[in-house]
């Protein structure tokens, strides 16, 4: 490195505090995340002081071989921004602003030297690409500390979250405050649970189901983001807060759905309701499964799965020959449920499935001559197995 360079550094070092202020100014500036508390902005301060420090002594003592290592205070605020979600490309724009303020102020003093022209252009390149290296380690070293402080992050934290909800969902005893700091999520609220799937062999799956969720969040209104946690290679588990009317993608994840409900129980109750109605909507499929299934679709169905041998047996017990697994009986218990749901009423039943009300009549008589009694005789029962039926198909017909 020349004479000129060394000796203009050597100059400017006992007046590198006050470079150091002017180069955070900068910043702060032009990059606000970098700051925004006390502890960000000290650290700051310090990290551009040591830096600055490093690079006028480095280039006072003429070398200019890569290879310094970046100072402690350089790592330790990579690692900061990395905890508080602060990107990459902030801090390397940080350092970019940085190279440039330091080089504009070495230039100006050495164009106060009084050196010809010449010296002065041959000073500028050696100075530019002496800086770039210089700047450039640093950069690449604390990226690679960003980089890897977010990713050991994101593992702590998601363990850490992964573990608060498990207390939550599990019923023990949880600090309210505390596990609504470590989520990020509103507990005391109102929650509506959410499971959310992609078949297996999705590509990239993960992130796809948080960005799905993240859009019906959006769509129903919540003004917080929801809270997604993954549940396995394919799947989340998410709770939304706050919502309102949900407005799904027919082209999107499978989603299954609790009711909403209120605190900490609640956010149990419709987590497990969304499971629940998860376990229905699997047992369906995937032609015939719905993309949204909800506790309200599923009801008692999603109980009486527990054992699906028993509910096989149950369903046949209770309808007969109108269990039968082919199209002609399919049409009859359709039918039958709409009849049903409609109080027995042909011409509400007829309304809704577009039938005439004879048809509905007819259709009706052959579906207790099936079942082999009426269908009124333990009606719950009745409406519970043509419920599982038109849910679960083949899954408990016989």
């Amino acid at each position: 490195m020349s004479d000129l360079v060394a000796a203009t550094a050597a100059a400017m070092l006992p007046e590198a505090d006050l470079r150091t202020d002017e180069v955070v100014a900068q910043m702060l500036r032009e990059i606000p995340e970098l700051g925004g508390d006390r502890v960000l902005e000290d650290l700051l301060r310090t990290s551009v002081g040591d830096n600055v420090r490093s690079g006028l002594e480095r280039f006072a003592r003429g070398e200019v071989a890569p290879g310094q290592d970046a100072p402690a205070s350089a790592i330790a605020y990579a690692r900061l921004l990395a905890q508080r979600g602060v990107p990459v490309s902030s801090l390397l724009r940080a350092y970019r602003l940085g190279q440039a303020a330091f080089q504009e102020r070495v230039l100006a003093g050495i164009a106060r030297s009084g050196a010809d022209a010449e010296t002065v252009l041959r000073v500028t390149i050696e100075l530019t690409t002496a800086s770039f290296t210089y700047i450039d380690g640093l950069a690449e070293q604390v990226v690679r500390v960003h980089q890897a402080e977010r990713d050991a992050w994101v593992q702590r934290r998601s363990a850490a979250r992964a573990a608060t909800v498990a207390a939550l969902v599990g019923g023990g005893p949880v600090d309210v405050d505390r596990a609504e700091q470590e989520l990020g999520h509103p507990l005391r609220g109102t929650h509506v649970g959410v499971a959310a799937w992609y078949d297996a062999g999705t590509d990239d799956p993960l992130p796809r189901l948080e960005r799905a969720v993240t859009r019906l969040a959006q769509r129903a209104g919540c003004a917080r983001a929801p809270l997604v946690l993954p549940a396995d290679g394919w799947t989340v588990h998410a709770w939304l807060p706050s919502p309102g009317p949900l407005v799904w993608e027919n082209d999107g994840p499978w989603l299954a759905v609790g009711d909403p409900a209120a605190g900490v129980d609640g956010f149990r109750r419709t987590h497990q309701q969304a499971r629940q109605a998860a376990s229905v909507a699997l047992a369906v499929p995937p032609a015939r499964r719905a993309r949204l299934t909800t506790a309200a679709d599923v009801g008692l169905v999603a109980l009486l799965r527990a054992d699906p041998v028993a509910l096989r047996d149950w369903v046949r017990a209770v309808l007969g020959d109108l269990a039968i697994d082919d199209e002609p009986h399919a049409r009859l218990r359709e039918t039958a449920r709409v009849w049903l749901t409609h109080q027995g009423s042909h011409t509400g039943a007829a309304a809704e499935l577009l039938l005439h009300r004879n048809t509905v009549q007819y259709r009706v008589r052959r579906a207790e001559a099936a079942r082999g009694r009426p269908l009124s005789e333990r009606r719950l029962d009745v409406e519970v197995a043509l419920r599982a039926c038109h849910l679960l198909g083949s899954a408990v017909l016989g």
